[in-house]
């Protein structure tokens, strides 16, 4: 917007525009054009200065923007690569969960005497999460652990024995304990009064009684020999620490939950505090999925709702390859994609720690607890007994754990083969 003044000199007068902002000094019109000037030179320095700050905050702008480009950028980067390494396989070398021995080989105290020349003396350990058989030790020589000290082998490479499948701890409840000891009230007997009841009536009582039930901490541990040289490499000791290491702590672990018979510093385990299974009707000769469900209908029976059965890993398969009159298979095709492993809508764990022919059903989940006291605990030494002149070391693993049972008459333990008839 212009301002416009109107300024007489000599016998005529003109009129000129002057740029909003200048106020020129109106007393020497004589001298005005300069003083416009001026005015104009000072308004477009002024103008260049508010270009400049806008420029530079630009500038500012621009350089966050390319930061947070770089930003959004990196977090994609990770975003491809934690996606890549949820697409490996757990357990393998960059993949997303650690297995026991990966969890140990990256420990810091591993790792600060990896590459040291003198080893001897020292003592590595690390615990790791938590989910007696005999050991033999494990060299390089022949007739032992076999071929297990090449650095350039996969951690799961060296051809170690099998161990049986565990299942019970995933099917109860999991829990933790910083005592030595679980104790918890269990109801023994109820007298339920309630009723109606007439205005201005006293009240029926109701009564009850309770047993303080103790459920120990207990150790489950071993230990083994290797050669001084697997500590030396990475891979191997993983591999030696999850297979063995773990295997035998997991298979006495499911093996105290499912026979533990409480005396010495075993386990109070289910089946000795099972009910026998009972039947419930009459079913003619009964087939072993008839027992089945008249189990569940027993446990069913108790006012408890069944969430498992333990069955042996044959079994399971025997009853899978059950046929009809006319050769088709009762339950799921051979060829189908995916077969769950369920029987009368109820999970299916198989174990070859359940003898064959016997089954064990009831509600895991509700009804049993495990309480860790200690996750599992590795430890590795060089100076045990006469490891230095052998050039050996020492692995021991162990955990600490208590098992509780809230209402044994829940479970029900039976055979396969009982028969149903009158």
């Amino acid at each position: 917007m212009n301002r416009r003044n109107l300024v007489s000199g000599g016998s005529a007068g003109f009129l000129f525009t002057v740029p909003f902002g200048a106020r020129p000094a109106l007393d020497n019109p004589e001298n005005l054009g300069s003083q416009l000037m001026e005015r104009l030179d000072t308004n477009h320095r002024e103008v260049k200065g508010v270009l400049g700050r806008v420029e530079e905050r630009q500038g500012k702008a621009d350089t966050a923007l390319g930061k947070i480009t770089e930003t959004a950028e990196g977090l994609g980067a990770r975003m491809d690569e934690l996606e890549q390494k949820m697409a490996r396989p757990s357990g393998l070398p960059g993949g997303a969960v650690q297995t026991w021995g990966q969890r140990f080989v990256e420990s810091d105290e591993y790792k600060s005497a990896e590459g040291t020349r003198d080893r001897q003396g020292r003592r590595y350990s690390a615990t790791v999460a938590s989910t007696e058989a005999e050991h033999k030790n494990i060299l390089s020589a022949s007739g032992s652990g076999g071929a297990l000290i090449p650095a350039d082998r996969r951690p799961d490479a060296a051809s170690l024995l099998p161990w049986r499948a565990t299942t019970i701890r995933d099917l109860v409840a999991p829990g933790t304990t910083t005592s030595n000891a679980v104790n918890y009230p269990r109801q023994t007997s109820r007298t339920n009064a309630a009723a109606p009841v007439a205005e201005g009536a006293l009240k029926p009582q109701s009564d009850m009684a309770f047993e303080e039930v103790t459920a120990p901490v207990r150790t489950l541990a071993h230990w083994f020999y290797c050669s001084r040289q697997v500590l030396d490499d990475a891979p191997a000791l993983a591999s030696i620490i999850d297979r063995e290491a773990r295997g035998g702590l997991a298979d006495v672990e499911d093996g105290q939950m499912l026979f533990g018979d409480g005396t010495g510093q075993n386990l109070l385990g289910l089946v000795p505090q099972a009910s026998p299974f009972v039947k419930q009707w009459n079913a003619g000769g009964g087939s072993p999925l008839d027992v089945l469900i008249q189990a569940i209908a027993q446990v069913e029976a108790s006012e408890y709702a069944c969430d498992g059965m333990v069955l042996n890993a044959v079994d399971w398969r025997r009853l899978q390859s059950l046929k009809d009159g006319q050769g088709r298979y009762i339950g799921n095709s051979p060829f189908e994609e995916s077969v769950l492993k369920r029987i009368w809508q109820t999970p299916v764990a198989a174990t070859n720690r359940m003898p064959m022919g016997k089954f064990l059903v009831g509600p895991f989940r509700t009804q049993a607890q495990i309480f860790d006291r200690l996750g599992v605990e590795v430890l590795v030494s060089t100076e045990d007994r006469d490891n230095f002149v052998r050039n050996m070391v020492t692995i021991r693993a162990e955990e600490r754990l208590a098992f509780t049972v809230q209402r044994p008459a829940s479970f029900v333990y039976g055979d396969l083969s009982t028969s149903l008839s009158a």
